[in-house]
Formats: C-alpha cells, sequence, structure tokens
C-alpha cells in the first residue's frame, strides 16, 4: 500500500472516529465502567473465516484481563477498553487482549496500539505465558465488510510466524484478514 492511500485510509479511519465520538456508545451497561473504558472502546469482529480455522484446529480465543467477547453477526467480537488517544488521534492505546490456546500452548496478544499514520496496530506478545515483546501484529486496511467494522485487520509477518511456530502448523499466511476493527470514542 503506497503512502497516499495509507493517508487516505487514515483520514477516513480518523474522520468515523470523530463521527463516533459524537454517538452515544452502544456497549452494554455492564460492560460501559468508566475505569474500564473510559476513553472509548475498540471493538473487533473476528473474520468468520479465522473463527472456523481456529475451530478445525482445535484452538480457542478469549479475551484476556479488562477485554470482552460476546457474538456479534454471526462471529464473535472483542471488546478493549481504549487508555488513551495521543498525537492528535493518530495513536490510540489499550487494556486487555486476545489469547488464543491449545491444551497445551498458547499466544496471547496485549495492550493493542493502533498507529494510524503507519497503518499499523502493534500489540505486546506473550507466548506460553513468557512476554516475547511488543511487535507490529495487524496493518490496517479498506473493510471489505463494513457491517463488521469500519476497517479490516490483516495479519503481518511477525504475527503469522508466532501463531504458526507456536502452534506447529502453518495456520494462517501474513496478509490474511483477522476482523475488521471499528473504534467509538467518547
Amino acid at each position: 500500500m503506497d503512502h497516499l492511500h495509507v493517508r487516505r485510509l487514515s483520514r477516513a479511519f480518523t474522520v468515523t472516529l470523530a463521527a463516533a465520538g459524537l454517538v452515544a456508545s452502544t456497549m452494554p451497561a455492564a460492560q460501559a465502567t468508566p475505569e474500564r473504558d473510559r476513553e472509548g472502546t475498540t471493538r473487533v469482529a473476528v473474520a468468520p473465516a479465522v473463527v472456523r480455522k481456529l475451530d478445525r484446529l482445535g484452538l480457542e480465543a478469549a479475551p484476556t484481563k479488562y477485554a470482552t467477547a460476546a457474538p456479534f453477526k454471526g462471529t464473535v467480537a472483542f471488546r478493549f477498553p481504549v487508555t488513551s488517544v495521543e498525537r492528535n488521534g493518530q495513536v490510540i492505546k489499550h487494556r486487555g487482549g486476545a489469547r488464543i490456546s491449545s491444551p497445551h500452548d498458547s499466544i496471547a496478544l496485549k495492550r493493542f496500539t493502533i498507529k494510524l499514520a503507519q497503518g499499523k496496530v502493534g500489540a505486546a506478545v506473550v507466548v506460553n505465558g513468557e512476554r516475547v515483546g511488543r511487535t507490529e501484529v495487524f496493518n490496517i486496511r479498506p473493510s471489505s465488510r463494513p457491517e463488521l467494522g469500519d476497517v479490516r485487520l490483516t495479519l503481518t509477518h511477525a504475527a503469522t510466524r508466532a501463531v504458526n511456530s507456536t502452534f506447529g502448523a502453518p495456520a494462517f499466511d501474513a496478509g490474511d484478514t483477522f476482523g475488521f476493527a471499528k473504534v467509538t470514542l467518547r
């Protein structure tokens, strides 16, 4: 994706965020607590194909502390509390995360940071309980399913290598769509 396209996508996403900030949150009251999402939330609807693939591989996905998950439009959506919005809305930080696990192994992605100018989402990566470090795990692309989210999240090479090596199978490829995101700011 060229820089002009990234800038256009970034501007479109920023406009969407600004518009979303003018609309009341549609989160259930039990999830909308000031301590958990004082700045807003990001909803990530997992691509239905990913849900099916995880099921076929015997893997389970679950939210980590501060995140939630619930059925959403034929798939599952995770919600991550926004903790800060920086650099005029270009950097959005979160609490919580998601864990993918088998009976013997797990990989968790935590404390997501959306970097709109770069078109990337970074996260702290934890494999089998050991913190590996922070890396970019998703690329931000235009949504092909706007009913699921404003932008599409595709797997980076680093995320693909981490998941595939953790579970010992070539389950995903770089560029695969993982899900669709929508940020709602207060």
